[in-house]
């Protein structure tokens, strides 16, 4: 019999402010997940994963991906110990991959539409992973209109609709939009999470850790909601 006087988890509303072709956005999904995991029997988690674009001048056709970070991270060195940290924060959040896979770097912003279409759908997690997968781990291009439909339909979203949004260009207005406010707002990195939209944080932190600073997050949030 259940307990009809224990009282429901209090909502946690999560935004991750994100952009498909960083590194550390794909680690930070991840982790998120796995802190998701570690506070569930304390609070309703609600992700909504919200647009930023990296590089928003990169050209619809993309670039390659290497010539690109070899002219914006010239040193050597310093890019070898990224990708080894990267690969190390990977094994924290629970899996791994090959930050050097993809060669071409696409503009986001269609990917960011089809991310946005799918949480009306109540399918963006689910979309997010596959595009996060597609991207990093078999080095598709995500700026492609018929990859980008693949990836909806193999996330249960009509791909015909996920087709016209991309020449929608009121919808890719407000992408752009989107990810200018979180700028403007002072959002430089990402991942970046902001908790019941009032306080939020940068990095990729560990699920542990991630898991202790939604839990402060929350708090703050609380805080500033009832002063």
């Amino acid at each position: 019999m259940s307990d009809v006087s224990a009282k429901p988890h209090p909502r946690l509303l999560i935004d991750i402010v994100s952009d498909p072709v960083c590194p550390w956005c794909y680690v930070g999904l991840k982790s998120f997940q796995r802190a998701r995991d570690r506070i569930a029997e304390e609070f309703h988690v609600l992700p909504r994963i919200r647009a930023y674009q990296l590089n928003p001048d990169t050209p619809l056709e993309g670039v390659d991906r290497v010539a690109y970070y070899a002219k914006k991270f010239p040193d050597e060195t310093k890019r070898e110990e990224m990708i080894h940290a990267l690969k190390a924060a990977a094994v924290g959040a629970g899996f791994a991959f090959d930050p050097l896979k993809p060669t071409h770097l696409p503009n986001t912003l269609k990917a960011h539409q089809l991310i946005r279409l799918a949480h009306y759908d109540g399918a963006q997690e689910r979309l997010a992973d596959l595009l996060y997968s597609a991207y990093w781990d078999r080095g598709a291009d995500i700026g492609d209109e018929l990859t980008l439909a693949q990836l909806a339909s193999d996330a249960g979203l009509d791909a015909d609709n996920a087709r016209r949004i991309f020449s929608d260009d009121e919808n890719a207005a407000e992408i752009r939009a989107e990810a200018d406010a979180f700028q403007k707002a002072g959002v430089t990195g990402v991942p970046t999470y902001i908790v019941n939209e009032r306080t939020g944080f940068s990095g990729a932190l560990p699920p542990a850790r991630l898991a202790d600073a939604l839990r402060q997050a929350a708090t703050q949030a609380q805080k500033a909601s009832s002063g």
